[in-house]
């Protein structure tokens, strides 16, 4: 049963009846430059990270998702750059892709050492569909004859990220050029969508030692449901936190993290109240972490 579902669920997403085409991130608080190619060069340090995403365990199939990111500002200018390697697997899906980006940064008018960037990326991806894994019930089905097919596609992201010590609100736009994958053996077109990212959050002082980050994050794309994290983490002394996500997608996630020194580390788990739940044992999520000149003592309010 759990094979027969999994290959429903991906017949559903290469005939294009679903459209989040971009990789799920629990721990978006930590890497936001994964979402946003604005906030590359948004700390004094280079923050190199390393995600590894497991979803819906117990499925043969599932999308798995592996990153390594890392940004800086460039020394004695207003510029930031930054670029990140990842790989996604779903069924006889894989994606292999880089993204490069260039932020420019911009000290505002009001608020303590508030900044404004505005960030542009360029990116490519390797799409590969290795019909050899699946098993049609008819063996004439000309649509499963081909082993497998590729495609490499160019795209482009463009960010707007407003930040301090205490807040920060993001808006991003992913996938702009929407290029058609032109495979072969497609039940329709394979045209990337774009995707529409905002996220915003305010860190709240309760004491010396204490404090609360709530949270949001929309995804929106035209041919898919409005998706929306609502999160909250407690952090204490900058250096350990712990927090909890609720998805519209019926999704409640918990997280855990410190950092000792200039290293980080962070685990999410997802669990799914939908009907998918008899199937799958949840999804897991770590990040590994390490900020080079990093100089404070405690660790930094902005991830």
């Amino acid at each position: 049963m759990k094979k027969i579902y999994i290959l429903l669920v991906i017949s559903l997403l290469s005939s294009g009846l679903f459209a989040q085409q971009l990789s799920l991130n629990t721990q978006y608080a930590f890497n936001r430059f994964l979402i946003n190619p604005a906030v590359a060069g948004n700390q004094d340090y280079i923050p190199l990270r390393l995600t590894a995403r497991q979803q819906w365990t117990g499925i043969d199939g599932a999308p798995s998702t592996q990153s390594v990111s890392g940004h800086k500002k460039i020394a004695g200018r207003n510029m930031g750059i930054g670029g990140y390697l990842f790989m996604d697997r779903f069924g006889p899906e894989t994606k292999i892709g880089f993204q490069l980006s260039y932020s420019y940064i911009m000290k505002m008018g009001f608020g303590e050492n508030t900044k404004l960037a505005l960030g542009i990326a360029a990116r490519g991806v390797q799409y590969k569909l290795d019909y050899s894994i699946l098993k049609a019930s008819d063996v004439n089905d000309a649509l499963l004859g081909a082993e497998s097919e590729s495609a490499f596609v160019p795209d482009a992201d463009l960010g707007v990220y407003l930040y301090s010590q205490t807040y920060f609100v993001g808006i991003s736009a992913a996938q702009l050029i929407s290029m058609d994958l032109n495979l072969k053996n497609a039940v329709d077109k394979n045209a990337l969508e774009r995707h529409y990212n905002f996220m915003a959050g305010y860190k709240y002082k309760l004491d010396e030692d204490f404090d609360i980050e709530p949270s949001v994050y929309i995804k929106y794309t035209t041919s898919a449901p409005l998706n929306i994290d609502i999160n909250a983490r407690c952090i204490y002394q900058d250096n350990y936190w712990a927090g909890l996500s609720y998805r519209t997608s019926n999704t409640l996630a918990i997280m855990v993290g410190a950092q000792y020194k200039n290293f980080v580390f962070g685990y999410a788990y997802d669990y799914s109240m939908s009907e998918i739940k008899h199937y799958q044992g949840g999804s897991h999520e770590i990040i590994l972490g390490y900020n080079i000149n990093r100089k404070v003592s405690r660790g930094s309010s902005m991830m």
